[in-house]
């Protein structure tokens, strides 16, 4: 008695589908948008095709959810962004290479049967697996490609291909890593064909290069300069296309001729240090102080005087600068500052004229905790750095909240720094007094314990 429930209600579940896709293909509604309910999504769809013009569309369309809905792909079919997908192979419904209704579920793993699906309506021929991707988004010159190579014609000859590829570019195209999109894989196709290692070719691939394709007689010539170079640091790179872009902009007879990485390298990083700076005075934003003490002492190190303190930032411009040679994201903090629910310190030390930042901090202002510390390209700190941290929130009363504790995983206690007693570095030579208590506890149980040893011996 419960089998024959449960298959009568799977039936009549069936049944309303196909009413609400029958009622929703036949009507002439209005996109209404998404309002959470799935008539809401397939309604929208059926929407933005016409009953009058290329009307193959709303057929196909149709055709593909009932049919997947007679194929058990319940799964599939509730889910809103397969359900677009399915929309834009209905767009192409004029040129399937078979009909959809001979397609056969053969998993119950959703992208799979998508992935099949896709190949069932288009590929007579193999198409790289990454360009199944372009239905699930609304680039419809990319889906025609997809439809294009599917039918068997050359990348070469695809419509409105926005790069000029050569043979061997065009074969790197369909040999692209499987998690690239589009755009990443005709850079990635450009930077192998022009002799680029692998390692340099997934640098362009993933940079901003893969965001837009306007003037590719210049671009190009950009690909082709770092293809020269077997492998260089991510984040230089998108500095220097970031540098080389603006520098463009300004000038369309910029040109990458008789340039050298190193050259660039130092080009840029002039310019972007004054470019932020102008930025940041340009958009400044002061907040008060948080009411935190600041941290300031001088010590003696194995190579000399230094001077530790930690300094709060209470503007944007030193947000940036920060997070500038810092090598992270600390200005995005400025809205947070501003607003008072967040302090932003930097601890540092001076040896001379020589200023090194060991680690930005954040303070929580609403819990008094620490909640970050970080080094330079957001590495943990120093344990160096540690210590004065602690020494600073203990000061302050203030939480050790952040993940990277340092000292958590090694529990090392490096004794803080002595004191120096005359903080002019001209007379440390002459006067160097250092605070050194002694341990008489350790002391007497060292003498204790050699006392027993003692009388062992001679018992």
């Amino acid at each position: 008695m419960k089998t024959n429930v449960t298959t009568f209600a799977k039936i009549f579940a069936k049944s309303a589908f196909t009413r609400l896709v029958e009622r929703l293909y036949a009507e002439n509604a209005k996109t209404i948008g998404n309002q959470g309910t799935l008539a809401s999504v397939i309604g929208t769809c059926f929407a933005s095709m016409s009953q009058v013009q290329n009307t193959w569309k709303r057929d196909t369309f149709r055709d593909l959810l009932l049919h997947l809905e007679a194929q058990g792909c319940y799964a599939l079919l509730r889910d809103e962004v397969a359900i677009n997908a399915l929309a834009n192979i209905a767009a192409f419904g004029n040129k399937l290479v078979r009909d959809v209704k001979t397609w056969e579920r053969d998993t119950l793993e959703t992208e799979t049967q998508m992935s099949s699906l896709i190949k069932h309506c288009f590929a007579n021929y193999e198409v790289p697996t990454y360009m199944e991707s372009v239905f699930y988004y609304e680039n419809k010159i990319q889906m025609l490609w997809y439809v294009q190579l599917g039918r068997g014609e050359s990348v070469l000859n695809l419509s409105a291909f926005p790069v000029k590829f050569t043979k061997k570019m065009a074969h790197e195209f369909k040999n692209a890593p499987a998690n690239y999109n589009v755009s990443r894989a005709i850079r990635w196709a450009q930077a192998k064909g022009f002799g680029a290692s692998e390692d340099m070719a997934e640098t362009l691939a993933w940079s901003a290069l893969s965001e837009g394709f306007e003037h590719e007689d210049f671009w190009s010539t950009v690909i082709r300069f770092f293809a020269k170079y077997e492998t260089l640091p991510y984040g230089e790179v998108q500095d220097a296309l970031f540098y080389i872009s603006k520098q463009f902009e300004a000038n369309k007879a910029f040109s990458m001729k008789g340039r050298t990485w190193e050259a660039l390298l130092k080009q840029t990083e002039e310019w972007t240090k004054e470019y932020y700076k102008k930025m940041a005075a340009l958009n400044r934003v002061d907040w008060k102080t948080s009411g935190i003490s600041e941290l300031r002492k001088t010590v003696v190190t194995e190579t000399g005087i230094a001077e530790i303190y930690i300094i709060e930032l209470t503007n944007s411009e030193a947000l940036y600068d920060e997070g500038y040679e810092m090598s992270h994201c600390v200005a995005e903090y400025e809205t947070d500052c501003a607003e008072g629910t967040s302090a932003i310190f930097s601890l540092r030390k001076r040896v001379d004229t020589v200023i090194e930042i060991l680690a930005t901090i954040e303070v929580a202002l609403e819990y008094k905790a620490v909640v970050q510390a970080k080094a330079k390209y957001n590495e943990s700190i120093s344990l160096e750095a540690e210590n004065i941290v602690l020494e600073w929130a203990q000061k302050e009363k203030l939480n050790l909240e952040y993940e990277e504790y340092y000292a958590g995983e090694h529990q090392v206690h490096v004794p803080p720094f002595p004191q120096v007693a005359n903080a002019n570095a001209e007379q440390v030579g002459i006067n160097r007094t250092v605070n050194s208590d002694i341990d008489w506890k350790w002391i007497i149980y060292i003498g204790l314990m050699l006392l027993k040893a003692c009388v062992a011996v001679a018992s």
